[in-house]
């Protein structure tokens, strides 16, 4: 570290910041620097840093940094940053591994690096734990510790929580802790799924993603805890191709009947209110339906084909006298032909 009571320089060498102190945007100090990584056209991108307590090391770039005297400082808070994956010095940081930072974490390292992520005043999807006067309805299953299987029936890992819209109130997504053994992840990684993009099994207890296979919900972008960045709502909805799809009602939890709910008014405010479950959307591959949106009571009735040449139409009726109607015989061919 340069000597802080000579003169002061205005070119600084790399090992001048090894040691530097790094704070976070709430003031906590997160580690300090231990190295610096320089791409291949003399730019420097990133910084590698020691949290201590014997954790390992992780990678911040400089767009999220704000160079003082003597130590830096990021714009995300010290919660934010220790969900950074680990950084491994001995692992080369290839086109293929920048990529899977970029897709991962988009906040952190993709064309968004740098700008922290600032909940606004107005409603947002956060966690049913945190969504203050609102609960499950009546009879709705709690999806914690659920298994989740992707579309090629391989196990992806457990559901740990679910997070909801207030406004709408509905169960939006899915906490989903992925088995990191499993696809090889280095870090603890969560993804969100949309409940209206899987099948609940209650019996079993397994939530079933439609149209994604366990190893592309491995790839979704990480998600970090507390309200749902806007950048994760995009990924999912580009994943699971949800714009392409009706939009989701709302399913009573005591009878089977979809409807609408209003938005909550000012009167509702102090009066818990249910997260509803959102209904998942048919399968692509679904026939049409032929009766629209028919009630039981509209529905046409079915007719049964009794055989060759009923033509689909109902038997005849009994006479006047309640006698069974004489219905001509028709042989079969092999009898007309004896005759």
């Amino acid at each position: 570290m340069a000597n802080a009571n000579g003169p002061r320089a205005e070119i600084l060498r790399s090992r001048d910041f090894i040691g530097w102190a790094v704070t976070a945007a709430n003031g906590a100090n997160v580690g300090t620097v231990s190295d610096i990584l320089i791409d291949r056209r003399g730019q420097v991108r990133y910084l590698a840093v020691d949290p201590g307590f014997f954790k390992k090391s992780y990678l911040l770039p400089v767009e999220a940094l704000e160079w003082g005297e003597g130590s830096l400082q990021t714009s995300w808070t010290d919660a934010q940053v220790k969900h950074l994956p680990p950084y491994d010095a001995s692992v080369p940081l290839t086109a293929e591994v920048l990529g899977e930072m970029n897709h991962a974490f988009p906040r952190f390292y993709g064309e968004h690096a740098g700008t922290a992520y600032e909940p606004g005043e107005g409603p947002s999807v956060v966690p049913l734990k945190d969504a203050r006067d609102f609960r499950l309805a009546r009879g709705a299953p709690n999806l914690k510790g659920w298994a989740v299987y992707g579309g090629d029936n391989e196990k992806v890992g457990t559901v740990t929580q679910m997070l909801v819209d207030p406004v709408a109130m509905k169960v939006r997504y899915l906490d989903v802790d992925l088995a990191d053994d499993l696809f090889g992840l280095v870090d603890d990684r969560h993804v969100l799924v949309p409940l209206e993009a899987v099948e609940l099994r209650d019996r079993s207890q397994d939530v079933w993603v439609q149209g994604l296979s366990g190893r592309d919900i491995a790839r979704l972008p990480a998600y970090l805890g507390g309200p749902v960045d806007p950048l994760l709502e995009q990924a999912s909805e580009r994943a699971f191709r949800l714009s392409e799809q009706r939009p989701p009602v709302l399913v009573q939890a005591d009878e089977d009947a979809a409807a609408e709910l209003p938005p909550p008014s000012r009167e509702m405010d102090m009066v818990p209110r249910d997260a509803e479950f959102a209904a998942p959307p048919p399968p692509a591959d679904a026939p049409p339906s032929l009766t629209g949106d028919l009630t039981p009571h509209e529905r046409p009735p079915i007719v049964v084909d009794e055989g060759p040449g009923a033509a689909g139409m109902p038997p005849p009726l009994p006479d006047e006298h309640g006698e069974p109607p004489l219905v001509p015989y028709d042989p079969p061919p092999d009898e007309r032909d004896r005759s």
